[in-house]
């Protein structure tokens, strides 16, 4: 299928368009979204996976007293803040216990027996085998729920009458036991926060974005946790939350190329992706940001080592980020260009793509490459999670450069692609230390340092229809295409997901005996 803008335009009525701007919505960006949806797959044209020694730094390079001092001097000048993606559902954490309750198995043993065939049946298995261990106990047990009534834990779970953990938002799920109470990983991510960005004046400062029916949930949650955490961290929160701006939702259109619309013929808008969150990142009014995921955090028992990773992160961001405010500043006072054009070349192996004959021309390329967001995403080595991976990769504008790329970016059916795809060895785990601001404190319109071409498309089903579905470009995928990107090796221990409740079986969540 292929269709222009032009094309795409005659997709919407008069009407339509007076109902988009009276819902704060842009015309232009719809019939943009159209205009991908039916146009072209335009596939990320990976070169190679960024490896050690070529495009991966590894931490031991670097002085690590000095990192650890950039971040402390940053984070006593309430530079530092964190930024949370939290709008996840806690209904994939519960999918295997859930499926054994849809379908009414009441006897472990037909769990065992499904489990040497059935990967979901294990999952399930993980739980139940250890279920006084995982901090959702306490609530079953104050049920009157005993570790053997296997049939009795399901109804307590799952029944109308019953706790429902599956129905709250990922953040405010049991995650773990201690002997003073439980942490959800909304507090075990303030607990992180306040180790990572408290400044001199003991403030500390971190943001959600959460899915906005679920805002009431959070504010409980935060105004009863709320003096006990600021008298045991010793400082005051500034806790904020945001949801995805509705402007942001995004259209979809049936395999015919007509969008999707609602039995009173208004189009159907939906949320439009993580990449949506961009907008909340940059109206956050940060200055240097670390972002991770909500499921991403450990016990504190780990908090400690983990801390120690995450401050090098950002002390590496600070360290180039000083090198590329010194040279810009140069290059406004007309320095010889020479050493620019190295800094680029070491950095990110970054040369014009034609030649510049003067050096007023090679300072006006430089000042291009150099004045613009900066992040350090760590990466960890490991083949065992989906997701986005570290490539280069041809970006207009810079070039060959450093590329965070999702799988569904990439044309599998080009064999070359998959394979380059397939041999990447690290893994993105979304642990990333941002720069938001220019050299003179003035904040990047994040949205300029987008890369359109890579929104995420996707074929689903919506309210019975086949359909084709527009996301905007993944947050830290095309939605930071154009940034100046450093990959930074760390440990795997910094990587403590929670997909499935299971999960929470894992070192860096198991209580030490």
């Amino acid at each position: 299928m292929f269709a222009d803008q032009h094309h795409s335009s005659k997709l919407l009525t008069q009407t339509d368009i007076d109902y988009i701007r009276s819902s704060g919505r842009d015309p232009a960006q719809v019939i943009d979204q159209v205009a991908i949806l039916l146009g072209p797959r335009v596939p990320a044209p990976i070169l190679r996976p960024a490896v050690i020694n070529d495009g991966i730094q590894l931490v031991r390079d670097y002085d690590l007293a000095l990192l650890s001092r950039l971040h402390d001097q940053a984070a006593a000048k309430g530079r530092l803040s964190s930024f949370v993606p939290a709008s996840g559902s806690g209904t994939r954490l519960f999918q295997s216990l859930f499926d054994l309750y849809r379908e009414r198995v009441t006897d472990p043993d037909q769990v065992r027996a499904r489990a040497r065939d059935d990967a979901s049946a294990r999952d399930a298995l993980v739980v139940l085998d250890q279920i006084n261990d995982f901090a959702i106990w306490k609530g079953l047990e104050q049920r009157g729920c005993s570790n053997d009534s296997f049939e009795r834990l399901l109804h307590l779970l799952f029944d109308e009458s019953g706790l429902r953990y599956h129905e709250l938002p990922k953040g405010l799920v049991p995650f773990h036991n201690y002997p003073d109470g439980i942490r959800t990983a909304f507090i075990e991510q303030i607990y992180e926060a306040a180790a990572l960005t408290m400044d001199a004046g003991k403030n500390c400062r971190i943001h959600f974005t959460i899915t906005l029916a679920h805002g009431p949930r959070f504010q409980e949650e935060l105004h009863r946790e709320l003096p006990r955490l600021e008298q045991t961290l010793g400082g005051r929160l500034h806790v904020g939350f945001s949801g995805q701006s509705p402007a942001t939702d995004a259209i979809a259109v049936d395999l015919q190329g007509k969008i999707i619309r609602d039995t009173a013929g208004q189009i159907l808008f939906r949320p439009g992706g993580h990449g949506a969150l961009l907008e909340n990142l940059g109206a956050c009014g940060g200055d240097v940001v670390l972002i991770k995921n909500i499921d991403n955090v450990a016990r504190q028992e780990h908090l400690q080592k983990i801390v120690e990773i995450r401050k090098q992160i950002s002390g590496l961001l600070l360290f180039v980020e000083a090198q590329i405010h010194e040279t810009i500043r140069g290059l406004r006072q007309r320095a010889d260009p020479t050493e620019a054009l190295r800094l680029l070349d070491r950095l990110w192996g970054r040369k014009p793509q034609q030649p510049l004959s003067s050096a007023d021309d090679q300072r006006a390329w430089a000042l291009t490459q150099l004045n613009r967001p900066l992040r350090v995403c760590a990466v960890v080595a490991t083949l065992e999670h989906a997701g986005g991976r570290p490539f280069w990769m041809t970006v207009d504008q810079l070039g060959a450069a450093l590329q965070i790329v999702e799988g569904a970016e990439i044309d599998l059916g080009d064999q070359r692609q998959r394979d380059l795809f397939h041999s990447s060895r690290h893994f993105n785990p979304v642990d990333i230390a941002c720069s938001l601001r220019d050299v003179d404190g003035r904040p990047f319109d994040l949205k300029l340092f987008s890369d359109p071409s890579r929104a995420l498309i996707a074929n689903k089903t919506l309210w019975g229809v086949p359909a084709v579905i527009y996301e905007h470009p993944g947050l830290w995928n095309g939605g930071m295409a154009l940034w100046n990107t450093v990959f930074l090796e760390v440990p795997d221990f910094t990587f403590n997901p929670v997909k499935s409740l299971s999960d929470l079986w894992a070192p860096g969540h198991r209580q030490a005996p």
